[in-house]
């Protein structure tokens, strides 16, 4: 399935008046959440979760003192709309629509929890562009996802991107985590040398390996990032030794306090099996980053505002048509707040569809529309769909 970006989550708009010159912290984290919402026995006998445990989880992202948080193996919106319910009425979240199996019911998806009281969110990008298959070989199965967020107090901004590399200890599952490497690094520092981009950025997920593995020298090739260690080191999961669970910098980033790094393993009075049957076989690891305000309020985010370019060519030059005969419909365009139904295609050649229904939220119009978004809020959350994948939008 080619990725389509859907955002769960409200949407922030308006100025904030920001307090200058005052530092601020914010904690950043990752933390992979183990087959949240997923049906079926893929942890090991253990008894599904229930709703005490997605209040468990949202809990303990409060403790945390995060205000963005990746995470990683979410099978869907509704887990999250738990947690983030159970974290408190602040907590939004965006997802990526990358990760599905065979089964038609079962996902892998990564995304970002946040708190709307510490940061805002400036946009959030799965990189549709970077290749799924490499000589026969296939890479991404969960595409990254990039984000950028600003500081409600502060005014600073900074791009996350999170990640879900294969997993394996395979030649072919080396493999593939070399490739994927190799293109998150050829993206970040085509990101690094442009001048008016926003240099603030970090790359943060499960990496599936650790330290001196092929991941880490391909990605801190040219110096552009750093992996952030600890010393000791210290387990991120539970079933071996070795940290898997990264935060990588770039070296522009010098807000983020490095000495902060922090795998949060405290078990509490929980035995292994208790800790994994509410939370995760995974621990969560965190940084800091101290700012007082935006060092570069000149400086821009590139975003993926398009789809590949051999889906491109099929595309129309304007408007899908199923879209052109929605338009000549009386009372076109609907207006903000109108309740629509929205279909949009799920690859790019829109062979395979889904539909939502909610309130519009905005809807481009003229020859930019195919670099822009259709965004309606739903009973679920609020879903954002490139222009290029709408079928159609109708007025209910």
């Amino acid at each position: 399935m080619t990725p389509l970006f859907r955002i769960l989550a409200a949407l922030v708009f308006g100025t904030t008046a920001l307090a200058q010159g005052k530092p601020e912290t914010l904690r950043l984290g990752t933390w992979n959440l183990e087959f949240l919402g997923a049906k079926g026995n893929f942890r090991n006998n253990l008894p599904p979760r229930d709703d005490a445990d997605f209040a468990a989880i949202g809990k303990k992202v409060v403790e945390l003192g995060v205000a963005v948080l990746a995470v990683q193996e979410i099978c869907g919106d509704a887990p999250l709309v738990k947690v983030t319910a159970a974290a408190g009425p602040t907590w939004r979240f965006v997802l990526g629509t990358s990760g599905g199996w065979d089964d038609g019911k079962t996902s892998q998806q990564i995304g970002f929890l946040y708190d709307t009281s510490k940061v805002q969110l400036l946009f959030v990008d799965e990189l549709t562009q970077l290749p799924r298959e490499i000589e026969g070989t296939p890479i991404y199965h969960r595409v990254p996802l990039t984000a950028g967020f600003r500081s409600v107090a502060t005014g600073f901004d900074f791009r996350a991107t999170t990640v879900h590399l294969k997993a394996g200890r395979k030649a072919q599952d080396q493999q593939k985590r070399r490739y994927e490497a190799t293109h998150l690094h050829d993206w970040l520092q085509s990101l690094q040398g442009r001048g008016d981009e926003d240099h603030d950025l970090v790359l943060l997920g499960d990496f599936n390996s650790t330290y001196g593995d092929d991941p880490e020298k391909l990605l801190e090739a040219g110096g552009g990032l750093q992996y952030l260690e600890l010393s000791p080191r210290r387990p991120t999961i539970l079933h071996f030794d070795d940290p898997i669970d990264q935060i990588v910098a770039g070296k522009d980033f010098v807000e983020l306090q490095r000495g902060t790094f922090a795998v949060h393993g405290d078990l509490g009075d929980l035995s292994r099996d208790a800790w994994r049957k509410t939370y995760s076989d995974h621990l969560p690891v965190t940084v800091d980053l101290v700012a007082r305000g935006d060092d570069d309020p000149e400086a821009t985010f590139s975003r993926v505002t398009a789809a590949p370019a051999a889906a491109q060519a099929a595309q129309p030059a304007a408007q899908p048509a199923a879209m052109r005969a929605t338009t000549r419909r009386a009372g076109w365009p609907p207006q903000v707040g109108q309740r629509v139904r929205l279909r949009y295609g799920l690859d790019g050649d829109l062979r395979h569809e889904r539909a939502a229904e909610g309130a519009l939220i905005t809807m481009p119009m003229g020859a930019a529309a195919q670099e822009l978004w259709v965004v309606i809020q739903t009973n679920e959350g609020v879903i954002g769909v490139p222009f290029a994948r709408v079928l159609s939008v109708e007025v209910l």
